[in-house]
């Protein structure tokens, strides 16, 4: 942390190429020292740095995620496979930081920062294109729509492996979009025991990138979902 700071206090740098170092203390707040909250906070002032700014204000933040829900339309798998691919840095690096703020959100269960952070990454992919967390996007967004309908949020959870298949490096993200959509979205509509061989495919891809986090967390999914359809 000492080492980071002397780097986020060099006045030459810009806010891009910082943005490592604030990934790293976001991650050691959020991850070691578990508070989400926190890391949310940092996430969005981070965000407001790289010019994507967020609300703080809980009323705020409730009124741009219904604002944000309402503009968020499922693009069709044409849409998805005319997507060019995401070529500006900034946004890159911005998508990074939300994917994960996404994630502090649901751990503090701030349901309106969640969606209004997940809306911007999809429509951020319909309007700049794709990038290596467009994908975790459709699939986490797919949560917020099966809240409303379950086919609605299995067909946000189609489009993000979709959008697997157009990123070149979309490995990166398939255990982390097979976990939330076999688990999170998919058992709504589709039979418990469908879920299982998938759920193991994710935990290797997860294993074979280095996604540890996500294998777990489909190995764990697995052994749950085996146990509601009695095959443990």
């Amino acid at each position: 942390k000492v080492y980071g700071d002397e780097v986020l206090q060099q006045s030459k740098l810009t806010e891009l190429e910082k943005v490592r170092v604030h990934s790293c203390n976001i991650s050691l707040v959020g991850g070691i020292m578990n508070k989400p909250r926190e890391a949310l906070d940092m996430s969005i002032s981070v965000l407001r740095k790289l010019g994507c700014k967020f609300p703080r204000n809980k009323l705020l933040q409730a009124r741009l995620a219904l604002s944000s829900l309402a503009a968020t339309k499922l693009p069709t798998e044409k849409d998805i496979a005319d997507l060019p691919i995401m070529d500006d840095e900034t946004r890159k690096a911005c998508m990074e930081i939300m994917v994960n703020a996404a994630t502090y959100s649901h751990h503090c269960n701030n349901v309106f920062a969640f969606i209004m952070i997940t809306a911007r990454m999809v429509r951020w992919t319909m309007q700049y294109g794709v990038d290596v967390y467009s994908a975790p996007a459709f699939a986490i967004f797919g949560i917020v729509k099966n809240s409303s309908s379950y086919k609605i949020g299995a067909q946000y959870a189609d489009r993000g492996f979709q959008l697997l298949d157009i990123c070149t490096v979309g490995k990166r993200t398939e255990s982390r979009v097979t976990y939330i959509s076999w688990f999170m979205i998919y058992p709504f509509s589709k039979p418990i025991h469908s879920t299982l061989n998938n759920l193991l495919r994710g935990y290797k891809a997860g294993m074979e990138i280095g996604d540890v986090e996500s294998a777990m967390w489909n190995v764990s999914m697995y052994i749950c979902s085996s146990i509601v359809a009695g095959k443990a």
